[in-house]
């Protein structure tokens, strides 16, 4: 979920554009952070002094940790530490833009730093209240009376998506108070103390794609099965925020039936929102409505 607060973080603040994003993401599982992109996150190290030991090594062959290390700009125990952390989302999806040269690692330096900063990582926020505020950010609910609800929906829909589907989605756009469009969706409504309709759908390649990583399997075609995969999906995350807000706030909610349409066009009032999230097989649209 970090990569994809970041990267968002970065493209709002044009600090790359959103083919940038989306190629750095495709290449994400390919790719290590460097012992030089992970000592810059972690304070070790400037961008100045990472570009400094990556000359050295064009003229002596040591490894980065050794160099940093006879410089006096980490430790041993650092180096081991930095090795850890290789595979930190974020690192990782910083590695590939500066690997692209799409940012240098003095714009690594910053974006990250501005993050940290904006996103209240040194302040006494847990984990899960950060994430919900960036949630809310970066859906531009803060002023909303439902912002919890949304943020809440909204991060266990993503915290789903990277389970069942993969981390390589960027988010596309926030639409409120128009309509909007669907080539092939499933719906399903949530009833109790709590009521909203949820649509999840998009473009007939974003429809097959979702099917096909949830189902692990070649799907090619809008079909019976492919509706059903998606309409799992669309009913294991609402059973999921079921549950979460039965030991939440002690309520219990109840699901229809999940249907499925075409050629949807759907009403977001301002009370609601509806999210596009791009991935590398397409574009989808999660719409959630609160009555």
């Amino acid at each position: 979920m970090y990569t994809q607060l970041f990267g968002h973080f970065m493209l709002n603040n044009g600090i790359i554009d959103a083919d940038e994003l989306h190629a750095a993401l495709t290449a994400m599982s390919r790719i290590k952070a460097k012992l030089g992109a992970c000592a810059i996150d972690a304070g070790y190290m400037t961008a100045a002094q990472v570009d400094e030991i990556h000359e050295l090594q064009h003229t002596m062959d040591k490894r980065f940790g050794d160099l940093a290390v006879e410089k006096g700009y980490l430790t041993d125990s650092q180096v081991r530490e930095l090795l850890s952390k290789q595979k930190n989302a974020n690192l990782v999806l910083g590695q590939a833009l500066i690997d692209f040269g799409f940012i240098t690692n003095q714009q690594f330096e910053d974006a990250m730093n501005d993050y940290k900063r904006r996103a209240s990582l040194i302040n006494g926020e847990s984990e899960e209240e950060r994430m919900q505020n960036e949630m809310v950010q970066i859906l531009g609910i803060d002023s909303m009376p439902d912002s919890e609800f949304y943020a809440e929906y909204m991060l266990l829909f993503i915290r789903n998506l990277i389970r069942f589907l993969g981390d390589d989605f960027s988010f596309a756009g926030v639409s409120r108070g128009t309509t909007i469009s669907m080539n092939y969706a499933s719906s399903q409504d949530i009833s109790g103390p709590i009521n909203a309709h949820v649509v999840l759908g998009g473009t007939e390649l974003g429809f097959i794609g979702i099917a096909a990583r949830y189902a692990g399997e070649n799907l090619t075609e809008i079909d019976d099965y492919t509706k059903a995969c998606v309409g799992e999906l669309l009913n294991l995350q609402n059973g999921l925020f079921a549950v979460n807000t039965s030991n939440k706030h002690s309520v219990e909610l109840q699901l229809s039936p999940q249907t499925s349409q075409e050629q949807l066009m759907m009403n977001i009032p301002d009370n609601g929102i509806a999210v596009t999230l791009s991935f590398s097989f397409g574009d989808i649209k999660i719409a959630v409505v609160k009555e």
